[in-house]
């Protein structure tokens, strides 16, 4: 698996979870502890959802970089450099 794949796929396996909690939480509880406890769990998975988005923009973007011939800016600078 690639790393993009590999964020897929962990990010699918967090919505089912999410959702499964949430479903949880639809059906009531007697408890207040326990919503409380769904609750953050909900927001915790919320926020690894936004982190494994991150890093995909950021991969995505040194991909990006990566394939823009990153020889191209270094001869650039020599040149300025030299005074051509």
């Amino acid at each position: 698996m690639t790393e993009n794949e590999t964020l897929l796929h962990l990010s699918g396996l967090i919505k089912e979870r999410r959702n499964e909690v949430v479903e949880g939480m639809a059906r009531g509880t007697d408890k207040f502890e326990a919503y409380q406890h769904a609750c953050g769990q909900a927001r915790g998975y919320d926020l690894v959802q936004m982190l494994i988005a991150d890093m995909m923009a950021n991969h995505k973007q040194y991909e990006e970089d990566f394939q823009s011939s990153p020889t191209d800016s270094v001869v650039k600078i020599d040149s300025k450099k030299r005074g051509k």
